[in-house]
This record gives C-alpha cells, structure tokens and sequence, in this order.
C-alpha cells in the first residue's frame, strides 16, 4: 500500500479509535458487575484510557505521514498492557473475572501488523509482564504465575499463527488482484483483436463482388481508352467528336465508380481509426456508403431496395452506424444464400416517428430460429459457418447501436424472412 493510499485510511482510522475509546468507558459496567458494587477508580483508569486514545486519535489525523506504525502500537499492544493489569489489581487481582481478558491480549497484539521477530517477542513479553505483576502482588506461588505465563505465550502463539496467515490471505489477494488486472487487460487486448478481425472478415466477404465491380468498370476504362488511342491517331477532318465525348463520359464513370469502391473499402477498414463524437447524424450519405459496398455482394444475389422518406437524421456516429447497416445488409444476403431462395430481396427503409428514427432491414429468407433469436447478439454465438462468421457482427453491431442511445433488435416477419430494427434517437 503506497503513502498516499495510507494517508487517505488515517481519518477512518481516527474514527475506529474514537470508537474504541468510547467502548473502553463502556466496559466500567463489567468491572462493576465482577465486584457488584461502585468502583470509581476503575473508572478514572478507563476513563484515562480513553484520553489517551483521544489523543492519538487527533494526533492521527492531524498528522497523518507520521509515526502510523507506532500510534498502531501504543493503541493496540502499550495501553491495553498498561491500564488493563492495573484495572485487574483495583478488582482484586487474579480472582476477578476481568483478570482473564488479559490472555486475548497477546493474540490482539499480533494480529496487528508486525515485521521483525523482536516485536512478536516484545508484543507476548508485555502482557506476560503485566500478568505476572499483578500475581505476584498479591502473592500468588509461582506455580501459578508459570502457568498464566505458559497461557499467554500460548495465546501469543495462537495470534502469530493468525498474523501469518492473515499476511498470506493479503499476499494471495493482492495477487489475485493483479491476476485479475492482467487478465481484464489480456480481454480487452483479445477483443480489440476480435473486433479487428470482424472488420478484416466483413472485408473478406467483399472481396470477391468488389473484385467483379472493379473489373466491369476497368474493362470499359481500357475499352474506351483504347478507343480514344486508335480514333485520336485516325481522326479526320470530318470525325464525330460525339463519340469521344461518349467515352470520355464512360471512362470518368468507371473511374469514379472504382475511385468509390476503393474508399468505401478504406474507410470501412478503418473505422476504428477516427470515430467522430455521437451526435447528428445525416442519414442518407451513410446508407447510400452502406449500400453501395455492400452492392458488390448483393447484387449478384437479391434484389435490392432502399426507401428513405425525405432527408432524416438522428443522433449517431456515421461510420459506425455505417459498419452496423453493412454487416446487416451482408447479413440478409448470407441469409438468403444459404437458405437457396430464388427471387431473393432485402429492403432497407426508414421510418420517421416524432421522437425516434428507425432503420429496418428487412429479407425474405428462411428467418430466425425461435430457439436462437435470444442468443443473436450473444459475443461469438454465430449459426454460419467457421469461415463465413466470427459471431462477433451482430454483437459489436447492438454495442454500437446503444452507444448511440438506440436500441438494435431483430424479429421473424409474418410473410417470412426475418426483420432487423435500429431504432435511433430522432435529432
């Protein structure tokens, strides 16, 4: 425990001292009860026992960086030692049943923090001291005094045993915590790396439309390139230059549509790197985002179709709302491949409500299992494949999606197929 952790346990150890003081005053009731009748000397003991610890209750306080370890010492092994067999001999000795709370005192005493063997040593020495004190002053044989001896070396052993093993219960939770630390920081690194690795699929399952996207524009950028070569070499006075604005307007829609695809991949890959604060959200410019990459695997698959009322917004982090309607989008046409549906359609649509905005994605698939609807967005759980699914999409989707203050659901349609529901604080 560092200095500044100790420094902050003094006040709370000043109140337990006043505590302790106040029951010490209390105790009186015993020391009468044991001789049945008024003993106001015990009581200006007692009473001057809790001044004392008064004192070091403030001094505690007050002066917090000093001297912890010995105020612990004088309040928990000095003053019970001192007062204790001195409020025994005002009761009549060994023969008063207060007499025999001096055997917990050696126990007390090491059950306190200690470091050095001398200082268990001095911590059973004192109390056989105080005992043997009050024996031999009223006469007792030695018998006697050797056997209370061997009682309070015994109950100082006792109390040794139980410092040591409270020090190893306080070493294996100390480790504890740190294994437990280390562990949530191994989590946390494992799941960045999941998360990374969900992008990377979501990538993946790109790959191959977006390479047949690329292809079809470039292969018309070549054409046409290759046409504006030969025409240019051949021109004559009387050439057309219709055509070459034709093909130029062709060969730039190629090369915006690659220049896209390639930045919608860039920025999905990268959609951790810079994420904007959570706020207004336009969200036609990230559904037409989401749309068009997830276009280059639907396309060959479903038919598509997008209805969005008007220009809604709602309060969200473009790019991630973005990652969340891609992976829901990839997810109805993963749908819709494995359940082998002919004429398969996705409809993605928004609906404006006074204070909320809600996105749906929607399929005519085979839809959701009853038994696996409650499990959906459970990390890892997945019904795909080992190469098709991480099952960390729909979970890292819903974590998204309330982070904006929305809910994520999903639900079977009546008609068939199943229903994904992004319902987003309107703004």
């Amino acid at each position: 425990m560092g200095q500044q952790d100790r420094d902050a346990l003094a006040p709370e150890e000043g109140r337990i001292l006043r505590v302790l003081a106040m029951r010490s005053l209390l105790f009186w009731g015993l020391d009468v009860l044991s001789v049945m009748h008024w003993t106001w000397d015990t009581l200006m003991l007692r009473g001057l026992w809790a001044g004392v610890m008064l004192g070091v209750a403030w001094a505690a306080t007050v002066l917090p960086g000093l001297g912890r370890d010995r105020v612990r010492f004088i309040v928990g092994v000095v003053l019970p030692n001192v007062f204790l067999p001195l409020i025994c001999s005002r009761l009549g000795g060994s023969a008063n049943p207060v007499f025999a709370s001096l055997c917990v005192l050696p126990m007390f005493a090491l059950m306190l923090p200690w470091k050095r063997p001398w200082e268990a040593a001095l911590r059973i020495a004192m109390p056989v001291v105080g005992a043997s004190a009050v024996l031999l002053s009223e006469g007792a044989p030695w018998s006697k005094v050797v056997a209370w001896g061997l009682m309070l070396v015994s109950s100082g052993t006792m109390g040794m045993m139980l410092s040591r093993y409270q020090q190893r219960l306080r070493l294996a939770w100390a480790r504890s915590r740190e294994d437990e630390r280390e562990a949530k920081q191994a989590l946390r690194a494992s799941q960045e790396r999941a998360l990374r690795a969900e992008r990377l699929a979501q990538v993946g399952r790109l790959a191959a439309g977006v390479a047949h996207e690329v292809r079809n524009p470039l292969a018309y950028v070549q054409a046409n390139l290759r046409y504006l070569l030969e025409e240019w070499r051949q021109k004559t006075e009387g050439g057309d230059d219709m055509e070459f604005s034709e093909a130029l307007s062709e060969t730039m829609q190629g090369v915006e549509r690659i220049h896209q695809i390639v930045k919608d991949l860039t920025v999905l890959s990268r959609a951790e790197d810079v994420v904007a604060p959570v706020g207004r959200c336009e969200l036609a410019p990230v559904i037409d985002a989401s749309v068009r990459l997830a276009s280059v695997r639907l396309k060959s698959l479903v038919k598509l179709a997008v209805e969005v009322p008007g220009t809604p917004a709602a309060q969200a982090e473009p790019r991630r709302l973005g990652q969340v309607l891609l992976n829901l989008l990839l997810n109805a046409a993963d749908a819709i491949e494995d359940g082998k549906v002919r004429d398969g359609r996705v409809v993605l649509k928004v609906e404006v409500a006074a204070e909320r905005v809600r996105l749906l994605v929607e399929d005519n698939g085979p839809g959701i299992r009853d038994e696996h609807l409650g499990k959906l967005f459970t990390t890892f759980f997945t019904t795909k494949a080992p190469e098709k699914g991480t099952g960390l999409g729909l979970a890292l989707s819903r974590e998204y999606v309330e982070s904006f203050g929305g809910t994520l659901h999903a639900e079977n349609r009546a008609e068939g197929g199943a229903r994904f529901i992004v319902d987003l604080p309107a703004v």
